[in-house]
């Protein structure tokens, strides 16, 4: 209970081009995410650290660095398919790149068919008001064979 909830949703709502589902942008418009302060402030050291003793800081050095060769090999593979583009050099694990003549809705509809045949989870996300698509390499054992599979999809 808030005596001013435009405050709290001010305080709490997330905002990013992935989650733009989530926000219609109508004034009515009602998230209880936006008003709940353990929805959006857990304790996120606490699962860090367990894996932390568990599999011990060399696991983890693997895993980012498995990582960040993945996204410079797939921008490799970008520059180098002539209907995509890459949009900027990789510096951590995300890849922002275009397909060549899509529109929005056309990510959109890529996206979906992704997820509905379980090749992947790829959201379109923006880039200066552009849509465009975006990989985010977090799992240690996504291969370069996984990301050809994806990107032979938008052939």
């Amino acid at each position: 209970i808030y005596r001013d909830p435009h405050l709290a949703k001010a305080v709490h709502t997330q905002d990013a081009s992935y989650l733009d589902v989530l926000h219609t942008g109508d004034k009515y418009e009602w998230n209880p995410t936006d008003y709940a302060y353990h929805l959006t402030r857990r304790a996120r050291g606490l699962p860090l650290w367990f894996s932390l003793a568990v599999h011990g800081v060399q696991a983890y050095t693997d895993a980012v660095e498995t990582a960040l060769t993945l996204a410079r090999e797939t921008a490799e593979v970008i520059r180098a398919t002539p209907h995509l583009e890459l949009i900027r050099d990789p510096e951590l694990s995300a890849v922002v790149f275009r397909r060549t003549g899509w529109t929005a809705e056309d990510y959109t509809a890529w996206s979906d068919r992704l997820l509905a045949g379980q090749v992947g989870f790829v959201t379109p996300t923006g880039w200066e008001g552009e849509t465009v698509a975006r990989f985010a390499f977090l799992h240690p054992h996504t291969t370069m064979d996984m990301v050809h599979e994806i990107l032979d999809t938008m052939a």
